[in-house]
Formats: structure tokens, sequence, C-alpha cells
């Protein structure tokens, strides 16, 4: 061995070490490969490098020597003609252009001694005959070409053949030219009931019934099984079937997976894509709503639950785990999910280092995952259900429901705003003798459930109007000062009243709470509050902070609550009457505060509450939790279980506000004077006004009621302002690294149009649609064959990348991606053309020599035979005992028609490989 080799392979045999001693033990490629796939011994033309040379080097070479440069060994690198021909440190040369003899390549491959390539300790091992493989493509020029699912698909000549007359669509002729130049026949057609049992169990994942098999085989007609396909295609359960492989690639769940495993609501989401396969949604749209429908302009309901394909991944709320490593694990499940489903790649490989096998750098994966990074999620949620982001998604019964209770909600306050005009009038009248009676109007006892005055002494600090709630106990050391004419009870932080949890409110419900307050100081304290801070803060509380008098109502803090906040404060080491009331809308503005009996200018902070505010806790007085503790004096604690007028909190002050405005003539009288006399009127003297307005609040509570029985479905949404993204290195959520932005895969065709500043989830979606995009297009064809056939064209559906299968007929896939985009991305239309195929048809039926030859079917000379899925048995077992239940039943909306190109090219009569390509050319 000459100088310059032996320095080669010292390099060589020094860079692997562990590397190669922990590599797995592998077959050859060819010698895995079914008989009838592998490539013949040899071959006099020109050696094609995409089917027999990268095969051989992505399977032994490349790990060591391909395009991950921080694993690449003695800086050799055989992905690229570049690096295959590039000096080596050692001075050598691994490729030289058509000279097998200086190629250090072919002499590694060939030397039998301790510096043979692969190594002996990395298990894998290359034939003679892929030895000569090699040398004869080093002969030959050592011509290089990019992978073939690389490459946008181009649309080939339907072959001819034979047997013209057994081929009813261009399916066939390509499957047939292969069987043809196999020496193979195809096998006869199947019977008409297991025919039919196969296409029902194929569109719709149902048997066919006794009736349907009897019409079939009585049908003699010459568009008979046609007819059968359309009806299936029809058919409300063909969607069913559609969306089970689809549920899969989703990962879908009615649980978030981690820890407590608890329940999610993501059905409206399944839901949306059954109704997507039904109506025949193009693919194209399909894919788009899915990854980007919140983005699209004026996106409806449907558009933002179709987002839900990015949110089903497990989400975590373990106490102990990390938000920041479980939001990064959140992106990584998107990217993967993507890549795999839309491109068929296994882009996560590049999640900690480059891709071994694949072009994908990690700054690549980064720059994908930026685009998934603007959620407005957490890495902690869904103890209580979906995790923010989420919509309600209201079915059609309730979205027509809410709309009838919206129209009754209008004529009722239309009716109230009525009936205070003709009041009017009645008022003038009652105006002179008011001051007279006025003492007689107080009602304020109706709908009271709690009063604690608390101005009796220690004795009898918790009686309350009527009775003493049976748990209601005194917690700490209680004082007792001078208060408003009265003994006031005196809380110095450490003391507090717990009147149980008798009384609680939904957040359908109407009440109102108040008291009299002698705040000390401006730190946080509460007033009352039935609060579980344990549980998210949920529950209602009146709260203090720097005199700002708050109310909140919370369900779940902060994504799901309603919080106000008076915009001036009340005064410190003062008595101020304060009262909160709600009016049971689930609206920010249906809470008022009342201060010394006027309602305040408020500021809505929060305003989404759309779950329960019932807290495990007990209604507090002076506490809502440990930081929030009342220092003061405390008087007249009220709760009612309804919502108070501005008549009723003006009088519930003791200010005599009313009194007041009646003893000013009515030109004196300020505009928001003559309002609360006018309400206090209409709420105390008017009885029609009573009836109207309870009639009112009653639809007010269905409303409510049926708002909050809708359905939420988790959705990607973008944040107003993007985060920052940086590649993390080797993976580590806490590691960043090199600073990036939204960017496609380098290696793959860009977008059709210029790309602008900043790239989001819309432009990616519309770039896996591109007709540019070499992958999309080929890799769901691929998984309707395989949801036929049992395997994919390419046998690793999930992987098109280098590691993966080699198409069996090649051809054939690209023929079906082209043809899927020139009709517009119809799927029912491809899976009509799949159906109808004498491939199709062929009865399942096979020899023992063809069992042998081709014990895969991968050249498909029979139909194919395996497992039904889980859900098909299950449906069949209910179905043969007649058990099933049909819960969709009827026809769909829309019976299935086939394209027009469709049927001309496929279904019609006269249809010839020359008159196509006469018709349509070869593009």
């Amino acid at each position: 061995m000459n100088h310059r080799l032996l320095g080669l392979a010292i390099l060589l045999v020094q860079g692997t070490g562990a590397a190669i001693a922990a590599a797995p033990v592998s077959t050859p490629v060819a010698a895995r490969a079914p008989a009838a796939l592998r490539p013949p011994a040899a071959k006099p033309s020109l050696i094609d490098f995409d089917s027999e040379v990268r095969p051989l080097l992505s399977e032994d070479c490349f790990k060591c020597h391909g395009f991950d440069p921080k694993n690449r060994m003695a800086g050799l690198r055989l992905d690229t003609p570049e690096g295959a021909t590039a000096k080596l440190p050692s001075g050598g040369v691994a490729i030289t252009s058509g000279r097998a003899s200086a190629s250090e390549l072919v002499s590694r491959i060939s030397d039998s001694g301790p510096l043979h390539m692969p190594p002996a300790a990395s298990g894998k091992k290359l034939s003679s005959s892929q030895v000569a493989l090699l040398r004869r493509w080093v002969e030959q020029g050592a011509h290089y070409a990019q992978h073939w699912a690389f490459v946008p698909p181009v649309r080939p000549a339907i072959p001819h053949v034979k047997r013209d007359a057994w081929a009813r669509t261009p399916v066939d002729r390509f499957v047939l030219a292969r069987l043809e130049r196999e020496g193979l026949a195809p096998s006869p057609e199947a019977d008409r009931a297991a025919l039919l049992r196969r296409l029902c169990f194929d569109l719709t994942g149902l048997p066919p019934t006794p009736a349907e098999v009897e019409a079939f085989q009585s049908d003699t007609g010459p568009n008979a099984y046609e007819k059968q396909v359309d009806r299936l295609l029809a058919s409300p359960h063909y969607g069913e079937r559609m969306v089970l492989g689809w549920l899969d690639l989703a990962r879908y769940a009615d649980t978030h997976g981690f820890h407590i495993d608890s329940q999610r609501e993501m059905w409206p989401w399944r839901d949306w894509v059954i109704r997507a396969f039904n109506r025949n949604l193009p693919y194209d749209q399909f894919t788009v709503e899915q990854l980007a429908g919140d983005l699209l302009p004026g996106a409806t309901l449907d558009q933002k639950i179709a987002t839900g394909f990015n949110r089903n991944h497990p989400i975590n709320f373990e106490g102990g785990a990390i938000p920041e490593e479980y939001a990064a694990a959140y992106i990584f499940d998107r990217i993967d999910t993507t890549a795999t489903t839309f491109m068929g790649l296994t882009m996560r490989c590049a999640q900690c280092h480059d891709h071994k096998y694949d072009p994908i750098s990690q700054r690549d994966f980064y720059r994908f995952f930026a685009f998934f990074h603007n959620v407005p999620e957490n890495g902690l949620d869904g103890q209580k259900g979906n995790a923010a982001p989420f919509i309600k998604a209201p079915t059609p019964e309730q979205t027509a429901q809410l709309t009838a209770l919206q129209a009754r909600v209008a004529e009722q306050e239309r009716l109230v705003a009525a009936r205070a005009q003709v009041a009017a009038p009645l008022q003038a009248s009652w105006e002179p003798t008011a001051l007279a009676h006025l003492d007689e109007d107080t009602n304020l006892s109706q709908g009271l459930l709690a009063r604690f005055a608390l101005n009796e002494g220690a004795g009898a600090i918790l009686h309350e109007a009527g009775h003493r709630l049976p748990d209601a106990e005194l917690k700490g050391n209680a004082l007792w000062s001078s208060g408003r004419g009265a003994p006031a009870l005196s809380l110095d932080g450490a003391a507090s009243a717990e009147i149980g949890a008798s009384i609680h409110f939904e957040r359908s419900d109407r009440f109102s709470y108040g008291a009299w307050v002698y705040p000390t100081g401006p730190e946080a304290m509460a007033v009352i509050s039935r609060m579980d801070d344990a549980a998210a803060f949920q529950g209602w509380d009146c709260y203090l902070s720097n005199g700002m008098v708050f109310a909140h109502l919370i369900s779940r803090w902060e994504t799901n609550a309603i919080r106000v906040n008076t915009k001036m404060p009340i005064e410190m080491n003062k008595w101020t009457h304060l009262l909160v009331t709600y009016d049971g809308s689930s609206k920010a503005h249906g809470v008022h505060i009342y201060v010394n009996g006027k309602s305040a200018d408020l500021d809505y902070t929060h305003d989404s509450l759309s779950g329960s505010i019932v807290a495990n806790k007990p209604v507090v007085i002076g506490r809502r939790s440990s930081g929030a503790v009342f220092k003061g004096m405390l008087q007249d604690v009220r709760i009612y279980g309804r919502e108070l007028g501005a008549s009723e909190a003006t009088r519930l002050s003791g200010l005599g506000a009313i009194r007041d405005i009646l003893n000013l003539t009515r030109e004196k009288r300020s505009a928001e004077q003559k309002q609360a006399l006018a309400a206090y009127f209409l709420e105390t003297r008017d009885s029609e006004y009573g009836r109207l307005n309870t009639s009112l609040t009653d639809v007010r509570k269905q409303m409510s009621d049926m708002d909050a029985s809708i359905p939420t479905s988790m959705v990607m949404e973008e944040m107003a302002k993007p985060r920052d993204t940086f590649v993390l290195v080797r993976g580590q959520y806490d590691k960043p690294g090199e600073k990036v932005t939204a960017a496609l895969p380098e290696f793959l065709p860009g977008l059709d149009a210029a790309p602008k500043a900043a790239l989001n989830r819309l432009d990616l979606a519309k770039w896996l649609v591109s007709p540019r995009h070499p992958l999309t297009a080929r890799v769901e064809v691929n998984r309707l064959w395989q949801m036929l056939y049992g395997q994919g064209i390419v046998k690793s559906a999930e992987n098109f990348g280098l590691q993966g299968d080699r198409p069996s007929h090649p051809e054939l896939l690209d023929w079906l991606a082209t043809a899927f985009m020139r009709t517009g991305w119809d799927i029912k239309a491809m899976l009509r053309l799949l159906v109808t195929s004498s491939v199709y048809r062929q009865s399942s039926k096979a020899s023992s020599a063809l069992l042998e030859r081709d014990p895969e079917n991968r050249l498909l000379a029979r139909a194919p035979r395996f497992r039904l899925p889980a859900e098909f048995v299950h449906d069949q077992a209910l179905a043969v005992s007649g058990l099933l239940v049909d819960q969709v039943g009827g026809p769909s909306v829309k019976p299935y028609q086939p394209a027009g190109l469709w049927e001309e090219l496929a279904f019609g009569g006269g249809f010839s490989a020359q008159s196509y390509t006469q018709d349509h050319g070869d593009k």
C-alpha cells in the first residue's frame, strides 16, 4: 500500500472508534430487499446513482461520511460529488472519476485487511456484487444525482402493454408493464361478493349488508361496479373511515397523555375532519386549513377549529415539570407531525444535530421550529380540560339554539325598555307623595342569602338574617372597636370569619355581595371571597389594593376570568360602603361596583369567562389567601342571590340618595340622579316592569346555561409579537445558541413567489401544496395506496428520505402525484381511480409459486391480503350481530360525481395511452 493510501487508512481508523463500535449490525440493502425487487446482478447500461448507488452508500457509509459534519470521519464526505472528489487531509482522493484504480474508496471496499471498509466493528458488509457495482459506477464517471423524492415529480408517459384489454385505467398500465417485464400475469377478477366486501371496508370501514350484496350480484349493467363505488363515496360513513388514518397521523386523543392524563375536548376537530372528507375538501385546502386556518383572511370558525391538527400533542401539568422544557417539547412534536404527515421526512432527527442521512441541518430544524413558536400557550396547562389557546366550538344545533335565545333576549330587552318609557308618566305622578312613603318601599330582604351585621359583640358575631349558618365560625383573634354607631369587627390580618360552603354561585347566576369597610392601609386585602387559590384562583371576591376596589370572577386565572376595578381609590381610615353586583352574563360589563351607593367608573382588564366559578373552599370574610388578609374594620356583610339594582345599592349604602334626589326640583337633578330615581321607581313601584325584567333575567340565564354547555376545541393562534427563536444546543431547551427566524429547508424548492420579510405558518402551508414541492402530493397518494393495498408504493410511508424505501413503481407514483395536483387535489377522484382499476379488482388468491416469487405482493400480480384495522373488527362484530347503531344515517347531502377530467381519462370508453397523450400531452 502506498504512503498516501496508508495515511488515509490511518485517518479513517482513528476517526471511527466508538461510533463504529456502537453501530448496529445491519444486513446489506440488496440482501434485505424481496427477490422480486432486487437489482439484477449486472447491468451493461449506465448505472443509476439514485436507485443503485445511493442506497448502498446511505446504508453503509453515510453515518460516518455523510451530511452531518460533527460526526463525519476522516474529513470524508460521500453524499455529494464535491465531497467525494475533494482532496482529503491525508492527501488522497476517495473517488477519481472514471478511474477506479486511483480511487481510494474502491481500494478500501476491496481490501481484505484491517483497513477494509465498512469496518468489521460496524457489522456492515458489502457483497461482492455491490463492490463490483460501485467499481463500475466509478469507472463510468461516478455520476451523482439528487435523491428521487427531492425532485419535483414529472408526469411520465403511460406505458404500452401487451394485454391492452385488461387495462381499465392508467394505473393498470403502469402495473401491467412491470408484470410483463417480470414475466408475470395479473390474477383474475375477484367474485362479486368478495369485491363488494373489499370495497365497502376500504371506503366506509363497514361490511356490506346482505341486501347490498344481493343487489350488486343481480345488477347486470355495464357500470354496476362503478355505481357501488359512487354510492360508497357518497356515504356519510366514508368520512368516518377516512378519518381513522388521519387521527393516527395527528396523534389524536381524548386525554392529555401526561401524569394524571386528564381529559380534553378535541372531538370538534375530529368532526371537522370527517366533514372535510365527506364534502371532499381539496387536499391542498385541507392542508392549509389544518396548518394555518386561523391566518386565512376572514377565518371562519371551522377554519380555526381545523388548526387543532397541531394541538393534539400530549400536554403536561405535573407540578414538578419545567414549563419551558415542555413548551419546547410541544413544538418538537409539531415539527415531527408536520414533516412526517405532509413530507414523509424524519425531520426531528435534526433536533440535536445535523441529520445523518437527509440534507437537513440543525439550523434548518430550528428555522422550521420558528413557524410554530408563536402560539400563546403555556408549557404546563390542561389541568382543567383544554389548554389555551382554545375556542368555543358549538354544534350546528347549539348555534341555532343560541341564535334563537339571542333573539328572545333582544325582544325582551325591547319590551323592558318600552315599559320604562310607558312608566315615565306614572313616575311623575308618584314623585309628589314619594317622600312620605319612601321607607315603606324598601325591599332589601328579598333574595338575601346571608347577612352578618358584625355589630353585636363577640357573643353573636356570626348571626345572620333569620338564622345562623351551621358551619360559620370565627378564625383567629378578633377584636371589637367603635364602628358606625355600634361595635365593629376589627381584623389585624390574622383573623377572619368562615361562613361555610352552603352559598355558591355559578357564572350564569345573578348575585350581589358587599359590606361596610374601614381599611387601614393600602396593601392588598380581601373583603369577602370564595376563592380557591390552589386551583388557579377559581371563585369570586371583593378585593382592595392601593385603595382600588377589585372584583374577580374566575374559572382559571388568567385565561378564563373576569376582573374589573375602580378607576379611583377609596379613602383609607374611613368608612365606605362597597357593593359588587353581577348579572350572570359572563361578561365583564355585567359586573358593577357601587361605592357609597354610586356606580363607580371601572377598568375592564379581563373579560374571557367561560368555565365554572364554583370553588372548593368556603365563603370567607376578611381573607382570600395568606397574602390577601383584611386589616381594619368590617360591618354589615351581605350576600344576595340576585343582582341588586342601582337604586337598591343607593338605599343599601344608607346615604339616602333617593331622599336627597326627591328633595331636589326636577330642574336641579343631574342626569345621573334622574337615572337613579327612574331605576328606583321601576324596581320598587312598577309591577309590570318587574315581571318583564324577571322574564329577561330568565331568558338571559337560559342563554348563559346554553353557552356554558358549548364544547371548546384547542386551536393554533399567532402572537402579536413573535417570540425569538434560537438553535438549541444538543436540543436542550435551556441552551440557546444562534438566533434564527422562520425559513424553509434549503434543500427543497422555495416559495412560488418572493418571500416577504417574515414568514408565518400560512406561508409554510402554501409552500407545502405548491406544485413545485416534490413531496406533498407523492406522500399523500402513497398513503391512499397504502390504505387500499396494505403498503404504499413507497413501503416506508413515513420516510421518503435517503433511508426510506424506494418506490416499487416510481413512474406510477409520479403519474399519480401529478394527476392528483392536476385534478385540484381531489381525494375522492383519486380513490375512485384506484378502486375502479383492474389491479384493485383482482382476486387475492395466489399460487405457491407467486407467493415465493413475490411474498409481499410488491409487484401486484394479485389483490392484497392484510388484517383489518381494530376499528373495523369492532364494527364488523357489531354489524353481523345486529348491534351496530347508525348514528349518522341517510345519504350525504351532495351525491358524489367524479370530476370531468377523471371521467374522461379513466372511466370513459375508448381510453388508450395514445389518445391520452395526444389529448393532454406528457407534461
